[in-house]
């Protein structure tokens, strides 16, 4: 009966936890913006690819199982709806209003010197300087690039998604090692990030097969944690064991959610978390605006202020902007 009723829950396609994780993924790509101490922060960005890749997954062999087939049309336009709007905006504040309002307040903003890659997804092959606003971009260009290997990967999901799997790890290595030897250093190449995706996929299988086992977990986010340590960042083998550390997160953090009383804090977290793509396409606007003022150096007072602003304009954003193309996914449910 107690597995009968796991199995139900584990069927829901809200997870306890993934907001909130969501909001750490976006509080440690802000910090890393915004401070000079918080070296690491960037990392968010591959915490946001494996929330991306577990949930994607797990969704698509949910709807596997109810419909007996995934719509890959409809998974198309959930994620056009969902990504474009907001990607769209900005690029155009990014584009045309910010530079307009450099020039009346002495503000720098330096365009790429090919703009059309940001308006196709390509941002992440774009190496030339430009704003900060611009350069939360180039990971949108990644999801999206693997948005469309997903669809065509989701043809063998059925049968095969366990070699599909093993297949995109394998990918991650042959183009690591390839990279190494011409130092072509894409951090930006979204087949540098298959380490992230296919982590974030085995992640999604496992929740979706009820292998969720507490002690398995923090044996594996013991186990990660001491090779995190010990392992040089430009190392292949780096990849697999923090994208090993933040899968073993999730189910910690679900587990977590399940035990513990709601709270305030994860209240608060979760809440915080469904504004998570707004808090992030708009924190490097609200970054470079603040920076401009005499509190920027005060980071005790300036971090709470750009939380606050940026907070608002996701928050205004959703409601006012983005909620209107968010109801038209109704359209196009898998189930």
């Amino acid at each position: 009966m107690e597995r009968q009723i796991l199995q139900e829950n584990n069927r829901k396609k809200h997870i306890a936890g993934l907001d909130s994780l969501r909001f750490l993924a976006f509080l440690m790509v802000f910090l890393f913006h915004s401070t000079k101490v918080f070296y690491f922060g960037f990392l968010g960005v591959d915490f946001f690819f494996i929330l991306s890749s577990f949930l994607l997954t797990y969704l698509a062999l949910r709807e596997l199982e109810v419909n007996k087939s995934f719509s890959q049309k409809n998974f198309f336009f959930r994620r056009v709806l969902r990504i474009f709007p907001l990607y769209f905006l900005v690029l155009i504040i990014c584009l045309w209003l910010l530079p307009f309002l450099g020039n009346l307040v002495g503000l720098e903003t330096q365009l790429p010197e090919r703009p059309w890659l940001f308006w196709v997804f390509l941002a992440n092959y774009e190496n030339s300087p430009y704003i900060l606003p611009l350069k939360f971009l180039w990971s949108v260009a990644v999801e999206e690039q693997f948005y469309l290997l997903f669809l065509i990967l989701s043809l063998a999901f059925r049968k095969h998604i366990l070699g599909v799997i093993l297949g995109l790890a394998v990918a991650y290595l042959l183009y690591f090692h390839i990279d190494a030897y011409f130092g072509w250093q894409q951090y930006k190449s979204v087949f540098f990030h298959l380490a992230n995706f296919s982590f974030g996929m085995l992640g999604g299988w496992l929740y979706f097969k009820n292998f969720q086992n507490p002690a398995a977990t923090f044996i594996s986010l013991f186990i990660s944690s001491l090779l995190l340590y010990f392992t040089a960042y430009d190392h292949w083998f780096f990849n697999i064991i923090l994208s090993a550390w933040f899968v073993s997160m999730i189910f910690f953090t679900e587990f977590l959610f399940r035990k513990i009383p709601t709270n305030p804090v994860t209240a608060l977290t979760e809440y915080l978390g469904k504004y998570t793509y707004g808090l992030y396409m708009y924190s490097g606007i609200v970054i470079i605006l603040i920076n401009k003022l005499p509190i920027s150096d005060m980071l005790l007072l300036a971090i709470p202020i750009k939380l606050v602003l940026i907070f608002g304009a996701a928050y205004l954003s959703f409601h006012w902007f983005e909620k209107y193309f968010l109801k038209l996914k109704k359209q196009f449910r898998g189930e």
